[in-house]
């Protein structure tokens, strides 16, 4: 088994992927800033303290020396401010950069690093939906390099909507089945817009499958493909009531991303878990809560 170098594993989906890396065995070193929460992270994975600095990065890598990275620490906002631009630089660019230097500079053969879809507006060509989308593709690029220059195998898990258990990001699939059954309304656009959700463990299972591959390269990992109006109407079926939205009172966001990227995925990979059973477990989940 493998020492897995992991950032971003106290959040959502980093928490899910370093129990499923634990639970085949690997040793996982979760690098986190001072202070991070780490209610989502397994207590099995070994925590690093970065200080910010990028010696001392390339210290915590020479000292782990993981036979592989996982990178998934990113900040996201869907329409920036300009509060937002510094935050952004520093988790997208600056600590990425940092990190890809103390990888090629340990020789670490191999990173799994996480984009997304929303570098793909409305084209299958780059074309950033949003400033965060296009920091996520400026990695790549910087990431580009260091494949180049240095052998350092990267393959890009670019990700649509995520969902899944133990999730308290407020996101949407999250909250619409909180106002299921609160029967709290929730404020939605007309609706139109086709979302590709894909079950957290169905990304673990990417990034299983992305740690063994052999050569690099950037692929889509998603789900089917669904109406915002239809995932509703299939949460209604499954809960056996009505959700309480309020359609058409929030407008469609500029750049809202009606029809999604439908890149080619990683190959090996397909979903396993369809939305009827992942929705289910959610509203499971919920009411074993209540």
């Amino acid at each position: 088994m493998s020492d897995i170098l992991l950032t971003g594993g106290s959040g959502f989906v980093g928490g899910h992927v370093a129990r499923g890396l634990l639970d085949d065995g690997h040793r996982v070193l979760a690098v986190l800033r001072p202070g991070a929460a780490t209610a989502d992270l397994d207590p099995r994975a070994e925590i690093l303290v970065h200080d910010g600095s990028t010696d001392g990065l390339h210290r915590l890598v020479q000292t782990a020396a993981p036979d592989a990275a996982v990178h998934i620490a990113s900040k996201f906002t869907a329409v920036h401010a300009p509060g937002d631009i510094d935050a952004l630089v520093d988790s997208n660019l600056r600590f990425g950069l940092q990190l890809l230097d103390a990888l090629a500079s340990e020789s670490v053969p191999r990173l799994v690093n996480f984009g997304t879809a929303w570098q793909h507006y409305q084209t299958d060509a780059y074309r950033p939906v949003s400033l965060y989308a296009a920091t996520k593709q400026a990695f790549e690029d910087l990431a580009a390099y260091y494949a180049d220059a240095c052998g350092l195998q990267v393959v890009t898990l670019k990700l649509s909507d995520t969902y899944g258990p133990r999730d308290r990001r407020g996101k949407l699939i999250s909250a619409l089945v909180a106002a299921t059954r609160s029967g709290q309304p929730m404020s939605l656009s007309p609706g139109g817009q086709f979302l590709n959700p894909v079950h957290v463990d169905d990304v673990v299972e990417a990034v299983r499958i992305a740690l063994g591959r052999e050569a690099g390269g950037a692929f889509a990992v998603r789900g089917e493909e669904i109406t915002l109006r239809d995932l509703v109407a299939q949460l209604e079926r499954l809960a056996g009531r009505p959700v309480p939205v309020d359609w058409g009172a929030r407008p469609y966001r500029d750049r809202e991303v009606m029809t999604p990227w439908r890149g080619a995925t990683l190959p090996d990979w397909s979903p396993r878990i369809g939305l009827d059973a992942g929705l289910s477990a959610l509203l499971q989940e919920a009411a074993d809560a209540a």
